[in-house]
Parts: structure tokens; sequence; C-alpha cells
């Protein structure tokens, strides 16, 4: 009995090896909307716009109430996605300047050393695609900061160097130097109709690759819906006959988005992975324009501010992830939570080692979704224009410069109408130190701190602790106009 019992025990563990050894790695999607509102999917209430498949996915998993994207425009976003990093740290200042390192570690870089067939597709925004040309002309620097995907551990990539129309995106003025490029290469086919289809059109035949050849795949899929020029096909604007024509259009193409993500839902179905694949969604910012309007009417759920704002409306975004086995089906999560604490979280959940002590600014959401965690364990920091916004624990601190201006309670006061500045004057002092040391670790970051090997960062450090000439305030309006141009995205 006793020998039975010793040789079931070691068949037990023999069998739980191979079980383990043999398990399938987990798959990887992320996928990111542009300029997409917290207000403008059916998940966060919006009874206008439909997004059936989006709302279904978000029920499956956890929905995000207080997610944020990394930055308020598009390029910095993009950058933490990847990096788990804040953008300040390796230059991406704002939208279209600067590049992705070819020294960071990304989720890309760590996926493909264990095993994954990695794919970009969309929007890539993260340097330039050409080293002589670019949509943003020669002040973008194309030669210092050409980074393109197939040079930055992709194997396959479908990308624009930045935003397209949302529908015929191969058509207008966006498209000049901006094409797609399929591997590096230009592309010519297969370009017409909507955006989203477009995209998806390439990602499909690289999920079922990876299937059938047997192996996990990390898919990035940044669509380039809502951004401008904001363009709906016929069918779309028809759903929404009844509104203006720029409604129909904004309605329209985010339906269409969301047709498309439940085409690739319904794609991993029918190839048995929906239960071994990983899906975060986000947008990267909030949506475009100073207010709501019938050309520009993405809304923000009561939020304050817009895209390129601080404020929540600028940074808090619709997000959700599906996680078999750890994220909940029809949970809602209240824990702040960032575009910054993808990387943390998915080298977390698969067991993989970041190689160096190099500072992550995110955090791992896995305690997040087991329960043992109800608060973030690290301030959430962005930083724009020559000022930061601080979240830690309910607290939001917002500078000018380095000095903060404000202070708002996001538990009671979710849309920052109530500044409590003056009632915690400890606190405030305390925190400008923090962010201060903060700063100065990403300058550090900045200048090659954190690489090995020599490293020139092509655009001047511009943080909150550079000195502002005061004979500098008052620019020339063309070179306002300039600048506001390039930041357009």
């Amino acid at each position: 009995m006793r020998y039975l019992l010793i040789t079931m025990v070691f068949a037990f563990i023999s069998w739980s090896g191979i079980s383990a050894k043999n398990k399938k790695k987990p798959n990887v999607i992320l996928i990111m909307a542009d300029d997409l509102g917290y207000g403008d999917v059916g998940f966060n209430g919006n009874t206008i716009i439909k997004t059936p498949n989006m709302d279904a996915m978000a029920a499956s998993g956890t929905k995000f109430t207080n997610f944020y994207s990394g930055g308020p425009v598009c390029s910095p976003t993009r950058g933490t996605c990847v990096t788990g990093r804040h953008y300040f740290r390796y230059g991406i200042f704002s939208a279209n300047i600067g590049h992705l390192p070819e020294e960071e570690i990304t989720i890309a870089k760590l996926l493909q050393e264990n095993g994954y067939t990695t794919g970009h597709f969309g929007k890539w925004h993260m340097g330039t695609l050409h080293p002589e040309i670019s949509p943003k002309g020669p002040k973008r620097k194309p030669a210092e900061n050409f980074a393109p995907p197939w040079q930055r551990n992709y194997d396959v990539s479908f990308v624009t160097e930045s935003a397209v129309a949302t529908w015929n995106p191969s058509i207008g003025g966006r498209y000049n130097n901006n094409p797609y490029y399929y591997n590096g290469v230009e592309e010519t086919e297969n370009l017409s109709g909507d955006d989203s289809r477009v995209i998806m059109d390439r990602v499909i035949p690289f999920v079922k690759d990876a299937v059938n050849n047997d192996k996990p795949f990390f898919s990035v899929i940044w669509f380039h819906t809502p951004h401008e020029p904001v363009i709906a096909g016929p069918e779309y604007k028809k759903m929404y006959s009844e509104y203006s024509e720029g409604k129909q259009d904004y309605y329209g193409c985010i339906t269409a988005m969301d047709d498309q993500i439940g085409r690739l839902q319904e794609e991993l179905e029918k190839l048995n992975i929906d239960d071994n694949t990983i899906i975060f969604f986000c947008s990267d910012n909030g949506p475009e324009g100073k207010e709501v309007s019938d050309k520009r009417p993405g809304t923000t759920g009561g939020l304050r501010g817009r895209k390129r704002s601080l404020y929540c409306g600028g940074v808090g975004v619709p997000a959700y992830v599906v996680w078999p086995g750890k994220s909940k089906a029809g949970e809602t999560s209240e824990y702040i939570s960032s575009t910054l604490d993808y990387l943390p979280t998915i080298v977390d959940g698969l067991g993989i080692k970041m190689p160096d002590q190099r500072p992550i600014d995110g955090v791992s959401l896995l305690p997040m979704m087991d329960g043992t965690s109800k608060e973030r364990i690290k301030p959430l920091p962005f930083m724009h224009r020559g000022n930061v916004a601080w979240i830690t624990g309910d607290l939001k601190f917002m500078t000018g410069g380095q000095k903060v201006k404000a202070v708002y309670n996001l538990r009671d006061d979710r849309f920052e109408t109530t500044d409590i500045k003056d009632q915690m004057p400890e606190e405030v002092k305390s925190i400008e130190k923090y962010i201060m040391d903060w700063n100065l670790s990403c300058k550090n970051s900045h200048r090659g701190g954190d690489y090995q090997g020599e490293f020139v960062p092509v655009d001047s450090w511009s943080g909150i602790d550079v000195k502002k000439d005061p004979s500098q305030k008052n620019k020339s309006k063309e070179k306002n106009k300039e600048k506001k141009k390039q930041n357009k995205e």
C-alpha cells in the first residue's frame, strides 16, 4: 500500500511537470483607439454610439473606470504602452517628437526572446518610417528619428507613421509621405474603404499564421479611429442618419472599428484560442477639440478637459482587460491604472524577468486582479509642456512648472471641480520634492543613464527643471503656428 502511494505521488509529480512544460503560452493583444473619449463607448454609458463588440468584450473581463493613457497626446502614450516607462525617459516629449530608442526594453523584445512571434498593425507614431521623409516635414528629423517597427523586434508590421483618414486612408493630404508600410515596403493593395478593416485584414492572417505554426503571438493593433480626418463609410453613416454629418462620421467610424474588434474575437473563437489570449483595450488620450461640437462630438463622460490636457478628460480613457483565468467576467475596477502598467503586468503574468534594474514607472495589475491589492503602490506621473500631474492614492496634484497649483480628491471629486490645495500645505511641499526627484530621474534616463554604452539623445531635455528664458515668451505667430501644427496629433 505504501509502495502504491509513493508510486502515485511520483506519477502525479511527473504528470504535473509535463503538463506545466507543455502548457501553451498565452497570446497577447494590445488594442488601442486614437482620440476615443471616455464617454464614447456603450460600456461607459454612451447610448448613441453602437459598440456591441467592445461592450461584450468588456463584460467578459474587467472594465476599468480609473484607467489613464500614459500622456494627453498620441506618441507619449504609445511609448508607455510598450516600455512601462514614462515618455520623458526616452525623449518622446510630445506628438511627433523623438523616437523609441533601440536601447529600450519593450514587450515585443521580451516576448520575441521568449518564443513569441510579434506583429504591429495600424499607427506607429514612435519614430519615422523612412530615413529621408516624414509627413511632418524636415523638422521631424527623419534620419535621426528613424525607428521603424521592423527594427524594433516586430516580425510583421503594417503601419503608418502618423494619422490617416478613417475611410479610404490612402487618399488625401494625410497620406502624403505617410504611406502604409508592410514589413518595410510601401503597400499599394487593399487600401480602400474603412481603415479599421484595412488594418484587420493584415492582423487576421498574422494570427492564423502563428496558430498554424504553433507559436504564441504578440499583436499590437493601434487603430487610427476616431482621429481626424474622421470619415465613415456610407453604410455606417446611414446608421446615424438622424444626426449631423460630422456626428454621422464620428459615430459611424467608431462602430466600424467595433465591427473589426468583433471580427477579431470571432476569429479567435474559430481558432480555439480565445481562452488562451490576453486582450487589453484603451484609447491613447481624450477626444479632440476644446469642447463638444458637431464636427468634434467626442465625449469625456463629464470628465474635465480633453486631448492635450492633464485633467482627467485628457488622460482618462475607456479601458478593459480580458485575461482568461485572471480577470473576472463582469468585474468593474476603480483601481488607478495606466498604459504604463502593460509591460509590468504582462511580464509578471508570463513569469519573465527584466534583464536589468532600469526604472519602471508602471506596476503589475495582477495583485489587483486577484484581489490582494486595492490601491496602487506607486504614484502615477504625467508630464506635458512644463507641467506635471501626479496621482497618489485618491489625490491628484497638478503643477505649474515645479510648484503645485491645484490638488483634487478624485474619489470625492471625480470631475475635478474643487481645489483643496490650501487644506494640505505640508503634503504639497512634500509632493513637490517627490515630483522634482522623479523629474531628475527621468532626466538621467533621457541622457542614457539607464543604457549600456554611449547614447546621445536627439532633442534637448525639456523637463520641469529647465529654466525658461523670459525673452522667449513672446514668440512670433509664425513659430506658434508651426508648433501647433507639429503637435496637432
